[in-house]
């Protein structure tokens, strides 16, 4: 069995002018896909019905026991004019190596994680985890940042931060509720999840944000040189017109061992996502 993902039927392709070029566009999601009006691609599109990028495959004897591995082999498909696939493999990566500088940075960015990493206390680490409600927390107070396109800057700051949203959320909550049960119960959550921030784990906390912010620094570099391989024009559609945009993201994919990690620019692509003031393709009417 494989997997993969729905692109456009026949109604969906458009033909368009974009900053003085034609393309032939179409829009699954939240990015609008532009292929130029005189490739190959954009001919073949136009005179098929669907288009699909294949990338993973399953393999069983059942579905219950189905295993993917990521990748698909298009090599034995049978052509069809009907159906406009391929795969979602990069192949010529001879546009997108890095300059000696860019090598340099990702490198420097990569050792101070690893040495920043060392100072995080594994007591604080296992706390987090067995505390999947303030996990939770901490994502969706992350979130509004990604929502406002914002980039975490003095993370002591959004530290502090983080304990006054919480503690307000909760405030509010409690303020809603009818009944003396009620307002105890949302002050005892409250109160367990304030007693994780301990001046101990308050420092650490800060740490893990700091290393995020040079994780997503050295995912950005690789993201933009990434970037530079795609034929087809990507944009996002506002009231006003087109805007110009990266692509979603990029999977790397340990071969040896099966496993497969996602880069995504959530500054860019998570926010677009986020935004109303962004169309997205299923806003379309009938859909």
């Amino acid at each position: 069995m494989i997997q993969g993902d729905f692109l456009y039927s026949s109604g969906d392709l458009n033909k368009e002018t974009i900053d003085g070029d034609k393309f032939v566009t179409f829009h699954p999601n939240t990015i609008v896909y532009a292929v130029p009006n005189n490739s190959t691609a954009a001919r073949d599109i136009t005179k098929s019905k669907i288009g699909i990028v294949w990338h993973t495959t399953y393999k069983g004897k059942n579905f219950e026991d189905m295993k993917a591995s990521y990748g698909v082999n298009t090599s034995k498909f049978k052509k069809s004019k009907n159906v406009w696939s391929q795969d979602a493999m990069l192949r010529d990566m001879t546009n997108v190596t890095m300059s000696a500088k860019d090598t340099k940075d990702v490198t420097k960015l990569l050792s101070d994680c690893g040495k920043l990493f060392t100072t995080i206390s594994g007591t604080t680490l296992r706390q987090l985890e067995a505390n999947q409600l303030l996990a939770q927390h901490i994502e969706q107070y992350n979130n509004t940042f990604v929502r406002k396109g914002q980039v975490i800057k003095d993370t002591t700051r959004h530290t502090a931060g983080l304990i006054r949203w919480i503690d307000n959320r909760y405030k509010a909550e409690k303020a809603k509720m009818k009944t003396d049960r009620g307002k105890a119960s949302r002050q005892k959550k409250l109160d367990d999840l304030l007693a994780f921030f301990s001046p101990t784990n308050r420092t650490n906390l800060i740490r893990m944000f700091e290393l995020q912010k040079l994780i997503v620094l050295a995912k950005l570099k690789l993201i933009n040189s990434l970037n530079k391989l795609s034929n087809t024009k990507t944009f996002v559609k506002t009231k006003n017109g087109y805007t110009t945009t990266g692509e979603e993201g990029y999977v790397a994919i340990d071969k040896l061992g099966g496993d497969a990690v996602k880069i995504v620019d959530r500054m860019e692509f998570s926010y677009n996502n986020f935004s109303p003031d962004i169309l997205k393709g299923w806003d379309k009417p009938g859909r």
